[in-house]
């Protein structure tokens, strides 16, 4: 009995490989599944809708395999129009990579993006939502970048699912609402962008994240602007559309140097003073 049951798994196998060849079935489905929604383009030289179609065998352009699994999918700049199709990108377990950037896709952003990920950019898109934006948890995931959408709704509470994102950006959509407290669970985030939205309330939820560049100008928010966010070595803002109280604040360093930046649109210096080395001798 043991015997049998020992043919029949290898016959099954055989049978599986001899119709998705070398490359795992459950990414052939879905990137067929894929290729359908975006209306099956020319420019995806070697896709195809065959039942013995081989990603990894075949070498689909924009796919890259290691061993029998697809682990990144490179199609940006390729004028793909279309949707996403079914959510079936949870399905993708070994795809580090996601970059369908510089397209004219759209419909809605998948919220079960392939779950293993490190990078996704999805942006330079037509991609919208009406509803609020959900994103499944994606632990590894430490680059977003879903920037140049047509993205209105608020966001969810969902970034205490990203636990090692560094590198997040989310500019020029007409996003909305304040910001999620869940923003504060982005203890590695270093770089964030929220430029040319209409996200309103206070950016405190920011304060104690270790970032090195914030870039929030031109939205909605009001509110005192946190003095913990003057210490960001790159900040940028801009006031003409918030109501953002601002007070006074001096941050001291290293440099010698005195700087002001002026923020366009609004009669506003913020001004930066650091202490020369020499002071403190």
């Amino acid at each position: 009995m043991a015997k049998l049951c020992l043919c029949f798994l290898l016959v099954s196998v055989f049978m599986i490989h001899q119709v998705f060849g070398s490359t795992d079935p459950l990414d052939v489905s879905v990137l067929r599944d894929m290729y359908k929604s975006l209306n099956q383009p020319p420019q995806l030289v070697g896709w195809n809708l065959k039942s013995a179609g081989d990603p990894c065998e075949e070498s689909w352009k924009g796919i890259t395999c290691s061993g029998s699994s697809v682990v990144s999918i490179q199609l940006n700049g390729l004028e793909l129009n279309g949707t996403l199709g079914a959510n079936l990108f949870y399905l993708l377990l070994n795809v580090k990579h996601l970059d369908i950037s510089d397209n004219h896709i759209h419909g809605e952003i998948p919220s079960s993006l392939p779950p293993n990920a490190t990078h996704v950019n999805l942006s330079y898109n037509n991609f919208n939502h009406n509803t609020t934006f959900l994103l499944k948890p994606m632990k590894y995931l430490e680059h977003l970048n879903l920037s140049h959408n047509s993205l209105s709704c608020p966001l969810g509470n969902i970034f205490a699912g990203f636990p090692n994102l560094k590198q997040m950006d989310l500019s020029y959509n007409r996003l909305t609402g304040d910001l999620p407290n869940s923003f504060e669970s982005l203890t590695n985030l270093n770089e964030l962008y929220l430029q040319r939205n209409r996200f309103t309330g206070s950016p405190s939820v920011l304060e104690h994240l270790p970032l090195h560049n914030l870039t929030i100008q031109m939205n909605r928010m009001s509110g005192e602007f946190p003095k913990k966010l003057f210490n960001i070595p790159n900040l940028r803002f801009n006031v003409s559309l918030s109501k953002l109280i601002f007070k006074p604040i001096f941050v001291q360093g290293e440099s010698s140097e005195t700087l002001g930046q002026f923020m366009q649109g609004f009669s506003f210096y913020y001004f930066f003073q650091e202490r020369k080395k020499s002071l403190r001798e």
